[in-house]
Order: structure tokens, then sequence, then C-alpha cells
């Protein structure tokens, strides 16, 4: 059946016009209101600490309300972020009384969605869930989630009740976010590990920025341009790259290329330890084999770099140490990045990041355990609570496709949902379950999970608001804000407070589970009042199928890494028994410019103003940057006569969208670069919705082609 965002909600009859006219002005009003109310009510000013969720910062926020009303919000000074909270998390005021939230439980009826009862609306659920069930299989329902729900213990509930349905199929933002770097990492040092920001001397940014991404440590990394070395590798000149040492602007795709190159230079000189790498690396040979071709004049060719700036960087990092790297999205989304990523762990291993003099916090196997039980993969505790669900018979989607991303993240790779859909590819999905996720805006190949969701036997949207995937599911179920719903990171409060009472008939996330757990007979598997309880229950692990292999014994008696050999593996053993390049290998992109599509597509980098699609109906933050941008290099729009706040229209292989022109010189001359999370100008329309990484699956976001022409 075709299923059509619809205009109508059965209540008020507002159309979708209606609807989207209203809301900034609903929203705007509701905060006055929640001003006004709050300064004539005579109840007491109520203060509650909480996390902000927003984010991956989870800083600490103090909400002061009056009743049901957020008034203020700001940060917590005896919070591990002490104090600091941005734009985002002073909007919340705005997002918890927003006009345009999701009020009732919704069903889809022909034309338009009706309002009914939580209870009408979870009896509608487990029926067509039991329906799908009986004719598919369980395996059939996919739980996709979004990012307010990355690193949230709700995950870990969505695999209980997905086991207990009997689907193995969760899926979280894992799938086109961070986990590449993780996977690069693991598979070269046998963990994943982060910076020591405070000890670095040099400290390089490569394909992420932090002044946006991650601002409470913005003040410890400008810190090195003063005090030590900043480099900056990035093909945008961000807010960090013009107080750097250097800003490489590498052309996108060819990190990888850079990494092999300064590898040449650092063991080409001999700026690394001889023998701390014979006794505790596998695969140097090889390594400087394969590195031995990427000289600085090939790298120049490859990437667009001046050679002189490849010596200067290697030395730099190798001499001027200690050396940092802090690797973000930039990097991953590539059809190479996970050996991009390898290649510049091996770098760090060769300049002395591991070798104990750099970081006393390092990822050497804890004193006490058994090297065994560290072995890989050992990414995530995933203990519950018993009664534990019986095992699930169906592989996860992406198992047998990308088995290692399965092995290393615990979870369905959810870029193949629309295969499943349309191909029944390896098996059928016609259910799917979407928690904060607004998977059809912001994951890969939009008109394709557009064709999928058409599909479908039943999606169901689980949401504080009436998002893009919302609108085209067949129940929409009314989610509380983080801030409407118990502190989940306050661990050692069994009775932790929300911030402010649940709004209009909003559930949290949590709720919504149990109680439709109960509807399917699934009831005993969630017998706790809260997730806090539950967690404080005694766990047990369950594993997946790739866990339950004997694990080979280390090749050196004390081993110093958790990988296979025990050793940090230039030449990985994990890749070679999957089929894959054991050695980080460099392959470029398969998309390069032409004269159809003469400029690289660079689709994803956050924008200040959003995070992902998030935001978009809070109009503090949306007065910022109302419509999408393209970036373009002065020299490709000028002779188009395209300037700064020109509408230009985005073409490539696979769509055309229509934006705003920036025209700056800070941005490496052959690219166009949008962000991602707007509606009508989604850059997913624009990538292939195949290319994607051969070891994680992760799409090709920012190696693209394109071109432009003025609107």
């Amino acid at each position: 059946m075709s299923r059509q965002p619809l205009n109508t909600i059965v209540r008020k009859k507002l159309t979708r016009r209606e609807l989207m006219k209203a809301a900034p002005i609903g929203a705007a009003l509701a905060g006055t209101g929640a001003l006004v109310a709050g300064s004539l009510s005579n109840e007491a000013l109520a203060s509650t600490k909480g996390t902000c969720r927003f984010c991956l910062m989870h800083c600490g926020i103090i909400g002061h309300t009056r009743g049901a009303r957020l008034e203020k919000v700001e940060g917590d000074l005896s919070s591990r972020t002490k104090g600091f909270l941005c734009e985002h998390g002073f909007a919340l005021r705005e997002m918890v009384h927003s006009g345009a939230r999701l009020k009732h439980p919704m069903v889809r009826r022909g034309d338009a969605f009706h309002e009914v009862s939580w209870d009408d609306a979870l009896s509608e659920v487990a029926k067509r869930l039991e329906t799908v069930k009986a004719k598919y299989g369980p395996e059939a329902l996919l739980i996709q989630t979004g990012w307010p729900m990355v690193r949230h213990p709700l995950v870990n509930w969505l695999h209980r009740f997905a086991r207990a349905f009997g689907s193995p199929n969760v899926s979280t933002v894992a799938s086109l976010c961070e986990a590449s770097l993780r996977m690069g990492q693991a598979l070269t040092v046998g963990s994943k590990y982060s910076s020591d920001l405070r000890r670095s001397k040099t400290l390089v940014i490569w394909g992420s920025n932090p002044g946006v991404t991650a601002p409470p440590f913005l003040h410890v990394v400008t810190k090195k341009a003063d005090g030590g070395n900043l480099i900056v590798i990035d093909p945008v000149k961000t807010g960090l790259a013009r107080e750097a040492t250097l800003w490489l602007p590498v052309r996108p795709g060819t990190d990888g290329a850079l990494a092999l190159g300064l590898i040449r230079v650092v063991l080409e000189n001999g700026w690394y330890d001889r023998g701390f790498m014979e006794a505790n690396t596998l695969g140097l040979e090889e390594l400087r084999a394969l590195a031995a071709t990427y000289t600085p004049p090939e790298v120049e060719r490859l990437t667009g770099l001046p050679a002189a700036d490849v010596e200067r960087v290697a030395r730099l990092m190798a001499q001027e140490g200690p050396t940092g790297v802090w690797a973000g999205l930039g990097v991953e989304h590539h059809e190479n990045g996970v050996q991009t990523l390898r290649a510049i762990s091996a770098l760090e291993v060769l300049i002395g990041r591991f070798d104990g003099t750099q970081d006393p916090r390092s990822i050497l196997t804890p004193p006490g355990k058994r090297f065994a039980e560290e072995m890989l993969p050992a990414l995530y505790d995933l203990g519950t609570p018993e009664p534990l669900p019986p095992p699930v018979k169906a592989r996860a989607l992406g198992r047998d496709t990308y088995p290692l991303y399965e092995m290393f993240n615990r979870e369905a790779q959810g870029q193949l949902l629309a295969d499943a859909v349309l191909r029944d590819t390896p098996y059928p999905i016609r259910a799917v379950m979407l928690l904060a996720s607004n998977a059809l805006v912001t994951s890969q190949g939009a008109q394709r999970l557009e064709e999928a969701a058409d599909k479908l036997d039943l999606l169901v949207a689980i949401d504080p608001f009436f998002t893009f995937s919302a609108r085209k599911a067949d129940v929409v179920l009314p989610a509380t804000t983080f801030a409407e719903s118990p502190d989940v990171d306050d661990a050692d409060n069994v009775a932790a407070q929300s911030i402010v009472a649940p709004q209009h008939h909003a559930w949290p996330d949590w709720k919504v589970i149990v109680e439709l757990s109960k509807k399917l007979g699934l009831g005993a598997y969630f017998p706790w009042a809260s997730m806090h309880e539950a967690s404080k229950q005694k766990h047990v692990r369950w594993m997946r199928d790739s866990e339950q292999q004997p694990r080979p014994s280390p090749t050196v008696e004390q081993p110093k890494f958790a990988t296979l050999s025990g050793r940090a593996e230039f030449k990985s053993q994990l890749l070679e028994r999957a089929g894959l390049p054991g050695l980080p290998v460099w392959t470029p992109p398969t998309e390069t410019p032409s004269p159809e599509f003469p400029l690289r597509l660079v689709t994803g980098p956050r924008p200040r103003a959003y995070i992902n699609s998030q935001f978009h109906d809070v109009p503090s933050v949306n007065a910022r940057m109302r419509t999408a941008e393209v970036i373009l290099h002065t020299t490709v729009a000028t002779p188009l006569g395209i300037t700064t706040g020109a509408k230009v229209k985005l073409t490539s292989p696979y769509g055309s969208v229509t934006l705003l022109a920036v025209v700056t010189d800070d941005v490496q001359r052959e690219c166009a670069v949008m962000a991602a999370g707007f509606e009508d100008a989604n850059p997913n329309r624009l990538i292939s919705p195949d290319k994607r990484d051969p070891i994680s699956g992760f799409p090709a976001f920012r190696s693209g082609v394109c071109r432009v022409e003025k609107a």
C-alpha cells in the first residue's frame, strides 16, 4: 500500500500545511505561556539535577520548574562538565513545551490519523506484530533507534524485548556513526581508545569538528595551538583549523593514502622504537612494503596536499609528542573507512602511543583477568537480568554481509533495511519500530527507504515530535523527552527524578516497551516498575553466535594487546579470517569527478544549529539556519555567477535538491559540502544507496560526486 505522509489528524482537522505553519508559532506561544504562567503562579520554584542527552557530551544540567512547567535550564557546576551548557541545552524548555509536540497516540485509518487511547494504540501494534510474526517469522521485526538513544541503557531493554519476541534485529545509529572508528582501532590494538587531550603536546583533529560536536572540550583542544601543535585534517577550514598550527584540506576519501604516506615517512626516518615493534607488533615489514609506494609526491597527487606538509606533519607527530589523534565521522563515512582508521591506528602505534610512556591509562589487559576474557569482541557488556529470554534462531540483519560489524557491535546493520523490505534479503522485514529515530531522513538511500515504508505491514514511530518518518507510520506514539523521564545517567539513585512532569499524554520509552510486552504476552520478561529497578538486579551474560566458538590462545606468553595474536596487528588476523585484506590497504572512492559531475560531494557535517534532524521544531534554534546550505569554493562558484545566499540546484547521479549557496575560500577547492537532517533538501537523496564500507557497512556519505548550477 502507498503510505504517503498524511495531511489530517482527526480531532482538529488541521491540514499538514496548517500544522507546519502553526508549529513554530505554537512552540513560541507555549514557551511564552510557560513563563507567564510561572510568573503568575503561587507554586514554589523547584530545582532538579539531571543530564542533557541531546548529544554525547551528557552535560550536567539543573531544571527549574513550577508545577508541570519547565521555566529555566542552566548548567550544573558540580557535574563532570562543570556548568557548561550549549544552545541546545538552553533550548530544552522550548522543546519540552513546543506546540509541535505529539500529544496523543495516533493510528492511521485511511487518509487520516485518528487520536486513540494508549490501550487501543498498543493493542493495535501487538495485534499487527503477531500477524507479521505468524506470516513471516519473528525475525521480520526490526527495531531502529536514533541519536537520542546513543549510549542509552534502553537499548539493552530493546534487545531484551526483541529476543523475547524472537527477533535478533535491533539497530542503532552505530550503523552509520562511530562504530567504524571502534572497529578500526580494535582490529589493530584490541580495543577502542581515545586521546589523552591534556597530556598530548601534538594533537591531530582528523575529520572531526569538536568545536561543534564536543564543545565542553574545546578549551582543551584550542590550548594546543598555543602550547603545542594543533593539526587539523579536514576539507573544510573549521573554527579550529583557523587556530591550528597546520590545516590540511585533504581531498575527500583519500585520508587512507595520507595515513600510509605518514607511516612511510616515520618508517623511512626511523622515528620509532624498533625493539618495541619487534616484540609487540605483527606485520611490521608487510606494513613497510605497503607504505613504500606512498611517497610524499605520490601522496600529494592523491590527496591534493603539499608534499612538504605531509613530511612536516609526520615529523611533528613522531618527534614532538606525546601525540593524540581525534578522528571523526569525516574519516568513517567512506567506502574505505575502517581500513583508513586502521592505518591511523597503526601510525599511532608506530609513534609510541601504546609503549607505556605516553598514556598511563593504557588499553592493556587489566591485571587479574584472564586474557581470554578480554579477547575480541570485548566492546559492550551484554548482561541482562534474569529471566533470560530464549535464544533467537535467526541471524541478525547484516550478519552474513558484514559479519565483523555484528561481532563488534552486537546488533543488526540498519543500512540494509531497504534491501530486507524490498528484496527480502536475507529474509523479509515487514514490521519496523522507530524509537527517537527519523530514519527516513537520516539513513542512506532515502528514496528506497520511502518505498520500503510503503511495503511494510507495520511502521511504528515512538517520538516526542511528528517527524517525517512518523508521518509515514501506521501508529504514532508520543514519547517524553529525556527531561520528562527519570535520569538514566544517575546510576546510584534508584529513585532518580525527572526534571519535569511528562507533557500531555506522552510516556517514557521504557514504559512503552513494558506495556507493549504485556500486550504481547511477554510481560514476564519485564517485571520491574522502572529501568533503575531492573539495573539493580543481578545480571547474567548472553552471547551472540559469534562468541560461542572457542577462542584461540595468543601467540605470545604475556600478551600486551587484546588481539588474536596478543600484539598490535598491523596485519589483522581477524580480517584475514573474514576473507578481507589484513593490512590497512587504501582503495580510492569508486565515484570520481567527471565532466558531468565535476565536484566531490561531502554530506553530513553537523552545522552548529542542528543535531542531525533534531531541533527543526525549536524556534530559537531554527531561526539560526532555516534553510539548507551548500558550501562552495570561490573558484567553483564565481564562474557560474553564484554568490552567497543564491539559490542553487545540486545534482548527483541519484537525485537533485535545491538549497542556498555559501561561497568561501575556506573549503577544499573540489568540494560541495552540505549538512544532513533537512527534510526538504535531504543530502541522502544525493548519495548512492549501495556504496558502503566492506567491513562495517557504513555508507559513503562523504565521497560522492555532484554538479551545481543556479536554481
